[in-house]
């Protein structure tokens, strides 16, 4: 879009999800470290300075990029949480939602995870507060299956991370005992039953 020409709200939202597109390709192919905004500005076919006008930094590209996905996923769990279910089935229904994400966004969340290290702190704190809204909103699922008597007395944030955490192995796994499907089932089981007698 040539100069002086204003783009619309939604020309600008799909320019600033076309760069991000962009950068996260450059970013799995060369590096966080070795890719510098010149060559995003170059590989979007804008000049560095209209790249700045969407992003001023690289970790400003990330950022954006994981906060959407996790914005999308907690809106998402949101939704199944508000059900008039029983907390087995809504931990299941969310561990579902869960996993497709992780499917569909499986190396970008390696890499992500990997990269978020050199973030600038603040960048940081804003994704573990998207992440500790996430793990909340599972953890008070459990606790309230606590307080009605359907689950045992357990520490409710630290079920919440192990059910969570569980989903990378399924995914990740080099040593898979079934598809995903099947394995989400079983860990679910094993995470609502236990795995003594």
């Amino acid at each position: 879009m040539p100069k002086g020409i204003p783009l619309t709200s939604e020309e600008q939202a799909a320019r600033q999800r076309e760069i991000v597109d962009i950068a996260i390709r450059i970013f799995r192919d060369k590096g966080f470290q070795r890719t510098s905004m010149r060559e995003i500005a170059e590989a979007a076919e804008m000049g560095k300075s209209s790249l700045y006008d969407f992003f001023k930094t690289k970790d400003e590209i990330v950022v954006f990029a994981l906060e959407e996905e996790m914005t999308e996923i907690i809106g998402k769990t949101r939704e199944i949480v508000c059900l008039e279910l029983p907390p087995n089935l809504i931990l299941k229904r969310v561990m579902e939602t869960n996993l497709s994400f992780m499917k569909t966004n499986n190396n970008l969340l390696l890499w992500l995870g990997a990269e978020t290290q050199f973030l600038d702190s603040a960048y940081q704190k804003r994704l573990k507060d998207k992440h500790y809204a996430y793990q909340d909103m599972v953890k008070s699922v459990i606790e309230d299956a606590i307080s009605k008597g359907l689950f045992r007395d357990v520490n409710a944030l630290l079920a919440a991370r192990l059910l969570i955490n569980s989903m990378l192995a399924i995914v990740v796994t080099t040593r898979p005992t079934g598809t995903v499907e099947e394995m989400l089932d079983e860990a679910v089981e094993i995470f609502l039953s236990g795995i003594k007698t």
